[in-house]
């Protein structure tokens, strides 16, 4: 089965609870569920619609509607173009009448009095997919829990009557039926806070700014690691690096426009060698810009976040699985390198809503670590490896300085040449031989028949290879499965930049560069890195998306052959 229900009304009248409703409803059967929410940044009114695509089996996200739930006439008639012929309409009678041309579809309308248009709508989706009462009703139970009894009572008394008396043809009757054990639903952002928390997050702070404000909600409702919303970016940073100081693992999340005034408190933790993470979730700019859109604008900005001679490391993952780890892979490669890790997300990848199959959590790793320094204690040790030990805040013989200022082996401010270039160079080593150190691979080759990578094997990869980065993978994946002859590479790491790809695509013929900007950032880094354009034989090509919305399963249509 593959199903998409779109939700579409005004902010502010109940449509995120009825596509939470659904949503959970789908996932408790065993479905797969990705959910979009795609909003303007009027707080109430204007364009809104929430697509939930339901599968038997894989996530994905497509225009194409099915069946739509309206609960005004203006986001009827916006949504439209992308209904069905023929599939169906849920709306109250009042605003179906206002719009002409609906005699194409299946329109389930009722004269609704009062204000609870959602309910009376979600009982007419229930019975149109032959969904067990029982199953909708235990549902408005959990979520309208905090509710007076009354309310809760109300809204199931609605869809009872629904079932009850609401006439539905026959043949237009689905019977959904249980498919698997219950699936648990997880959003991009939620992914990000409890992933970290589960890898010992100590503090955390923000100043909202869409798409990564949920962040800070779900670590405030957490109740589990302590926060603080500060008054400004600036205050933001500095207080994680206040904590992080004292030995506490810290995190900042916000988006493009705070993000830049980040920028000098980055480079102090450069200098001084202070752990931070900090998540970036990209929103369609330059400056204010659509502040509630899609874009990955800021992948350059990610590459080089603030000034200085330096290197740092950006992860983005590409699944709400991955998020979830990566939040604290991100936190570990923090403490490890003492240095920023920017953990890169979009508006996509933090808002999206889906099913998750596991929450694997990063082992904890905190790096070079001194219970008991010696009494010529040196923070800025010169080691092998340019990572020096470090101590928490309090302990004894572990007091040093940490300065902007250029520094010797003590954290003494130099101007002394030797030593600068001993600083340098150490700062520097640190990320060397990074994924070889590591363990593992910056990026990642799906194709449908996922072929061993043998030198033998490359020759049999697909000639023709997609190459993306974060949620983009999602229908990416979907189309390689149906169109073998094309395969996927997914960029995990940004910073360091895994050059063993080189390697990997050396059979293959063409890579197609998927991304969501218009000057075409991910394609312009790789092939300047990877020398692109010196491997014999290999054309590179690009689709662009900059129109605010994710791509679609429609977007790869082109494609086939």
């Amino acid at each position: 089965m593959n199903l998409t229900i779109k939700i579409t009304g005004p902010a502010g009248l109940w449509m995120n609870s009825s596509a939470d409703i659904i949503a959970h409803i789908f996932a408790d059967m065993g479905y797969f569920v990705t959910g979009d929410n795609e909003y303007q940044s009027l707080i109430k009114g204007w364009l809104n619609w929430f697509d939930l695509n339901i599968s038997d089996t894989s996530m994905t996200l497509q225009r194409a509607t099915d069946i739509v739930i309206a609960f005004n006439d203006k986001n009827l008639q916006n949504v439209l173009p992308v209904l069905k012929e023929g599939w169906h309409i849920i709306v109250n009678k009042k605003f179906s009448e206002k719009i002409e041309g609906l005699e194409k579809f299946h329109v389930h309308d009722l004269d609704i009095q009062d204000k609870y248009d959602n309910t009376y709508l979600l009982g007419i989706l229930a019975k149109l997919l032959g969904l067990e009462k029982d199953l909708i009703l235990n549902k408005i139970a959990h979520v309208f829990e905090r509710k007076w009894e009354e309310v809760v009572k109300k809204n199931q008394d609605i869809v009872a009557n629904i079932y009850e008396t609401y006439k539905i043809d026959a043949s237009n009757i689905y019977n959904v039926e249980r498919i698997w054990a219950s699936r648990e639903m997880y959003f991009g952002n939620k992914a990000v806070a409890y992933g970290a928390i589960e890898s010992w997050l100590g503090y955390y702070s923000a100043y909202p700014m869409t798409p990564a404000s949920t962040i800070l909600s779900e670590i405030v409702n957490s109740k589990q690691v302590p926060f603080l919303q500060a008054e400004d970016e600036i205050s933001v940073i500095n207080s994680a690096l206040g904590a992080s100081f004292t030995g506490t693992r810290s995190m900042v999340g916000t988006s493009g426009g705070w993000f830049a005034l980040m920028t000098e408190a980055l480079s102090f933790a450069v200098q001084a060698e202070i752990p931070v993470v900090a998540v970036l979730s990209q929103r369609a700019g330059p400056s204010t810009g659509t502040p509630t859109f899609h874009e990955q604008g800021d992948l350059n900005f990610a590459l080089n976040p603030t000034f200085g001679d330096f290197h740092h490391v950006v992860l983005c993952p590409s699944s709400l699985e991955e998020t979830y780890t990566m939040s604290g892979q991100a936190l570990n490669l923090a403490d490890k390198y003492q240095n920023p890790v920017i953990l890169l997300m979009d508006k996509q990848s933090s808002e999206l809503h889906g099913t998750i199959a596991e929450k694997k959590a990063a082992e904890i790793e905190r790096g070079k670590m001194l219970d008991t320094p010696p009494e010529d204690y040196k923070r800025y040790e010169l080691t092998d490896d340019g990572i020096s030990p470090r101590v928490e805040v309090g302990t004894v013989n572990g007091d040093f300085i940490a300065t902007s200022y250029e520094h010797d082996e003590f954290g003494a401010t130099t101007e002394e040449p030797d030593m600068k270039v001993k600083m340098t160079e150490k700062r520097f080593k640190k990320l060397e031989n990074f994924f070889e150190k590591e363990g593992i691979s910056g990026y990642e080759i799906f194709t449908a028949l996922s072929p061993n990578l043998s030198p033998e094997g490359r020759k049999e990869l697909p000639k023709k290879m997609f190459i993306t980065m974060s949620f983009t993978a999602y229908n990416a994946k979907e189309f390689v499965k149906n169109n073998p002859e094309y395969g996927l590479i997914i960029i995990k790491f940004l910073k360091p930049l895994d050059k063993r790809l080189v390697k990997d695509i050396e059979w293959v013929q063409e890579l197609i560069f998927l991304e969501s900007n218009y000057s075409g950032q991910l394609e312009t880094y790789l092939t300047h890195e990877l020398d692109l354009h010196h491997i014999d034989g290999l054309t590179l090509s690009r689709k662009r998306k900059y129109d605010l919305y994710p791509f679609y399963m429609e977007d790869f249509e082109e494609f086939k052959n």
